[in-house]
């Protein structure tokens, strides 16, 4: 059973290291330099870390020695005529309670560094998610501004037609509409991506060369991380291979709440056993130097003076096992708290899961050749337009519907990276009645709106 759990560890660990890398590759190396360097999240969790280690450098060390100095039978304040004693005290045998206080210390170190690191995968995930937003949302924007240039072209010919009384003028008022629609959603899209490059700035700080670093990463997927197909830019996000989720138990371990309460328990255990050890007998032994004798010198006696003591615990037991009894119960109160929180975010993590591969599905259902296919057949559409082979109401259907295909496929894209990250963040979020009931009333609204 032993070997059997070092294993079961072992891999859990390498799962875990293994998810952590795939959270890694969706960054670039100096976006997650930077974070990690300035991100102010991480820089007071790593004051935190450090304040842990330096107090668990202050224990597990003896106490300090006492200097004893007695005098009784003094006349007149005269130390010369009565008997004096001076000793010096320490206490023995105190390495079980010192390497307690050491293992408490070592338990809040601990829990310390598990959120240090549960916060750096969260910032990680965060910026993850502003960066590919703000690159996708870019790429949309793209995509609805050549939409509006094609129906900017059709405009001309429309008002070229009508001028010479060979088209309505409902059909001007149609291409003003559509265009208007077009152009407001490009305005949507211009401010989503905005936002995220602002949240991904914020993420990483105030420092200046983080921030480059994080405009750069903007930059870079909007511009040279995308590739080209003849005359169209494609977004970054397209190209990225989306691959499949960890298992769910790897995720569990992940979870920052999971881990959070396993550090709990040892920092619980820890508490435990120092109270055990501060209820255990104390030892301690003086040594020192005595007079003792008459007034003056005549007749005084000088010799040593040894002694021992120990603190006899059962003198108290009702309060020494009320104290061990407390101890107990937040080492339960931990336990209970672990078993609680892997059911919750056991079931967290699989509807995480299962929104991340729904939307990786979904992703995957566009065909990239027959949307290929489709964005080549505009142009064609547009000039059998101009020599009246197809109606108004054709090209705007044509070009509507490839629009929608081709910014629905980026948004799968994104909704499917976004889940990826909330899922390797370690801290997915339930899904709830209410939050689905939302999502399914935006999207037909959506839909409607399309229709219309």
């Amino acid at each position: 059973m032993l070997l059997g759990a070092g294993g079961l560890h072992a891999q859990e660990v390498r799962s875990a290291s293994a998810a952590d890398s795939l959270l890694a590759t969706l960054l670039p190396a100096p976006v997650r330099t930077a974070i990690v360097s300035a991100s102010p999240a991480l820089v007071v969790r790593r004051a935190e870390v450090a304040a842990a280690e330096a107090r668990r450098a202050a224990v597990g060390f003896a106490p300090a020695a006492v200097l004893g100095f007695e005098s009784e039978e003094s006349r007149n304040g005269r130390l010369d005529r009565g008997n004096t004693r001076v000793d010096l005290s320490r206490e023995f045998l105190s390495g079980a309670r010192r390497r307690s206080e050491r293992e408490a210390a070592e338990a809040d170190v601990r829990v310390a560094r598990v959120a240090l690191v549960i916060e750096e995968r969260r910032a990680l995930a965060a910026a993850a998610r502003a960066l590919y937003g703000a690159a996708g949302w870019r790429g949309i924007t793209r995509r609805l501004a050549a939409q509006d240039s094609l129906l900017a072209s059709a405009e001309v010919s429309v008002r070229a037609r009508f001028s010479v009384g060979e088209s309505r003028y409902v059909d001007v008022l149609r291409l003003r509409t559509e265009r208007l629609r077009v152009q407001t959603d490009r305005a949507t899209a211009e401010t989503e991506a905005e936002a995220a490059a602002i949240a991904l700035v914020a993420i990483v700080g105030g420092d200046s060369a983080a921030i480059r670093a994080a405009s750069d990463a903007i930059d870079s997927a909007d511009a040279s991380g995308v590739r080209r197909s003849g005359a169209r830019v494609v977004p970054v996000v397209l190209t990225l291979r989306l691959p499949e989720a960890p298992p769910i138990d790897s995720l569990v371990g992940l979870a920052a709440d999971v881990q959070l309460a396993e550090a709990r328990i040892a920092q619980a255990r820890a508490q435990r056993q120092l109270i055990l050890a501060r209820q255990r007998p104390a030892f301690s032994a003086s040594l020192g130097l005595q007079r003792i004798g008459p007034e003056g010198d005549e007749g005084a006696a000088f010799g040593p003076v040894i002694s021992a003591g120990m603190t006899l615990p059962f003198t108290v037991a009702r309060a020494n096992r009320a104290g061990l009894a407390a101890a107990e119960q937040q080492t339960a109160v931990a336990l209970a708290a672990r078993a609680a929180t892997v059911t919750s975010v056991r079931g967290a993590v699989a509807a995480a899961r299962a929104r991340y591969e729904a939307a990786r599905r979904r992703a995957a259902t566009f065909d990239a050749t027959l949307l290929q296919a489709a964005r080549e057949e505009r142009e064609s559409a547009l000039a059998a337009y101009r020599t009246t082979d197809i109606s108004l109401l054709e090209l705007l259907d044509f070009e509507r519907a490839l629009a929608r295909a081709e910014i629905e496929r980026t948004q799968a894209t994104l909704d499917a990276l976004t889940a990826l990250a909330e899922l390797l963040s370690g801290a997915p979020s339930p899904v709830t009645a209410s939050s689905l009931s939302t999502t399914q009333a935006e999207t037909g609204t959506g839909r409607a709106t399309d229709d219309q």
